[in-house]
């Protein structure tokens, strides 16, 4: 596979994962954000059982305890970011979590910095900076249409960057890269489902009327996207990556806007195009220290 197929590759990744904020938010007219999160990685996980078992017969070892002492974090910090994000989208716009979701580029070098001592390049500063800037035009500015899913999914934000370093430490001990996602999605069933049973309602009649919101986030958003991303990945470098998948904003913007009506105002497409910017600008630095 060549350079520019993996990244093109990754781009209809990026576009799976933007478009799933529509069905995250239509969802929520007859889910609760739990049982959504529960049903919606139920699915990613029946139809990721194949793939998990496949890796299983052909891994030359176990995951030792470290290991899995860093999956395990992993996957309660991917649990969190999933129930703030989930949860934003019951006041904030598709376009809104979209943007304000992408500050996790932004956030990751800090997450490093504190995880694992790693310090962040130049360009970090000066993008962290522009970054907040675009969130708080994207959130409505002086007086703005500022609402507390913003906030909430500002710090899914901050959750994912977590994710992404405690990622690749656990795959840095050990070559299971299907055994962290399913057991992701295992935490978030078994967490988001003691909450959903003992506080949340739930019908036939409710599930019903989610399917295919169900069925994109389980399996395109989920299962197709994620195993785009593992395949690509072993052909491109991680900065195209980073830069390819920094579209899953302006995807989520265009798609609310087409399917849900969603429209920005100047100075929130001002706040987007920061934060857009801001995310490229910490990739493409010349002086950016390599991963």
């Amino acid at each position: 596979m060549t350079r520019t197929t993996a990244n093109l590759l990754l781009l209809v990744a990026a576009a799976l994962w933007g478009a799933a904020f529509v069905p995250q938010q239509t969802a929520m007219k007859t889910l609760t954000p739990m049982w959504f999160l529960v049903l919606r990685f139920a699915v990613t996980l029946v139809a990721m059982a194949p793939l998990v078992l496949r890796e299983a017969r052909r891994a030359t070892g176990r995951p030792d305890g470290r290991a899995w002492r860093l999956m395990i974090a992993a996957g309660l910090v991917f649990v969190a970011g999933n129930i703030l994000q989930q949860t934003s989208l019951l006041t904030t716009s598709v376009a809104n979590a979209g943007f304000l979701t992408s500050l996790y580029i932004l956030f990751t070098p800090f997450a490093a910095m504190a995880l694992t001592h790693e310090r962040p390049g130049a360009a970090v500063w000066p993008a962290a900076g522009l970054g907040l800037l675009g969130a708080w035009l994207l959130s409505g500015g002086i007086g703005g249409g500022f609402v507390v899913g913003d906030v909430l999914v500002t710090l899914g934000a901050i959750g994912w960057a977590l994710q992404i370093v405690l990622i690749g430490m656990a795959m840095r001990a050990t070559d299971r890269p299907m055994l962290m996602v399913v057991l992701q999605g295992v935490l978030v069933v078994v967490v988001c489902g003691a909450w959903a049973l003992a506080h949340d309602p739930i019908s036939l009649g409710a599930i019903s009327a989610a399917g295919w919101e169900l069925a994109y986030t389980g399996l395109l958003s989920g299962v197709v996207a994620y195993s785009l991303q593992a395949i690509a990945q072993r052909h491109t470098e991680a900065s195209d990556a980073a830069i390819v998948f920094s579209t899953e904003a302006p995807f989520a913007a265009l798609i609310g806007w087409l399917l849900l009506g969603d429209r920005l105002s100047p100075g929130q497409w001002t706040g987007a195009a920061a934060i857009f910017a801001a995310v490229l600008l910490v990739q493409i630095w010349p002086a950016r220290a390599p991963a």
